[in-house]
């Protein structure tokens, strides 16, 4: 996958070495944490299907998600573009988390960003209610009072 050159720009190549070498959901967010702290605010972020719902396989999700998020950097938004993290995710879901994937990806990574208050605004895509990590997202954004855009 191609990752557009705003994301890029808020990588380090070290970043991009410790994302190869990560052993759990919590080494993800720590790097996470990295990209974040780098970016200019206001930050938003897009909610999607991945690994299920939307267009039905996560590579075609995966293509979608990332033209989304290309497209709102082009309009001028700070997106915290989460694909870089995909592919380590998929990695730890076959290799360590087995069933437990879904609650550690949830619970250790996308909510501890959605609480640091430092993404402002959350982009829903159009199909995201047919995605059980969609709608966990949203449930929880909700919860956490932070501005919901639906694209």
């Amino acid at each position: 996958m191609q990752f557009s050159e705003i994301t890029k720009k808020y990588w380090t190549k070290e970043d991009w070495k410790d994302l190869e070498k990560v052993q759990s959901v919590e080494d993800l967010y720590i790097i996470a944490q990295k990209i974040i702290s780098r970016m200019p605010k206001p930050i938003v972020q897009v909610c999607g299907p991945v690994a299920n719902g939307g267009l039905g396989s996560v590579e075609a999700n995966l293509n979608t998600f990332n033209e989304t998020i290309k497209q709102l950097q082009s309009q001028g938004l700070n997106v915290f573009d989460q694909m870089p993290f995909e592919k380590p995710m998929q990695i730890l879901k076959k290799k360590v988390l087995g069933e437990k994937t879904f609650k550690s990806i949830m619970n250790d990574f996308y909510l501890p960003i959605f609480k640091s208050g430092l993404v402002s605004a959350f982009y829903f895509m159009p199909t995201w209610q047919t995605s059980l990590g969609s709608k966990w997202e949203h449930e929880k954004v909700k919860e956490l009072g932070i501005k919901i855009v639906y694209l």
